[in-house]
């Protein structure tokens, strides 16, 4: 039994990052972390958030899961999606991009690395092999929501499309279907 959504306070979590994860942005695992990192290197030095990165295992577990999250994210296909959303979308991507970048930027800075998941090889790898299955189901599902929603959602084949490349980025993406 699900209540009646009417604004943003209504939205419980699981669609929330579930719909975050189809645009292949993923957002609610990393915004706002490259900003608050940024903060602590300019407020206790970069040396001191890189040894509490490297003693303290609650920021050190923290930073690998948003590591992997931003491995797993594709902006260029987020940004496809961004466009769907018309005006709203286009006016915030550039933000939700800079943040996205500054994250990475300081997930690497803090971790001394190059790239993201230098010391997770078979992660990695993983994400690399499947992305050439997953992203073409991302960009079948662009065609298909802007089709369905020319057809004012009234074609019920596109909508099980839809729900098809739904599942299947989600399996792809070892998320929830």
């Amino acid at each position: 039994s699900r209540r009646e959504q009417k604004g943003i306070s209504d939205l419980r979590a699981i669609p929330w990052v579930f719909a975050w994860t189809q645009s292949r942005l993923i957002l609610p695992g990393w915004y706002g972390v490259g900003s608050g990192l940024e903060r602590a290197c300019a407020e206790f030095g970069l040396s001191s958030v890189r040894e509490h990165a490297s003693s303290w295992r609650f920021l050190s577990t923290l930073l690998g899961d948003v590591e992997v999250v931003l491995a797993k994210a594709d902006l260029d296909i987020a940004a496809r999606y961004a466009k769907l959303a018309g005006e709203v979308g286009e006016a915030l991507f550039p933000t939700i991009r800079e943040e996205f970048l500054r994250t990475q930027e300081m997930i690497l800075t803090i971790r001394d690395e190059t790239d993201l998941l230098i010391g997770e090889p078979v992660l990695r790898r993983a994400i690399r092999l499947r992305n050439p299955y997953v992203d073409p189901m991302s960009f079948a599902q662009l065609d298909l929501l802007e089709r369905w929603r020319a057809s004012e959602r009234e074609d019920d084949e596109l909508l099980q499309a839809l729900f098809l490349t739904i599942r299947g980025i989600a399996r792809g993406l070892q998320g929830s279907a």
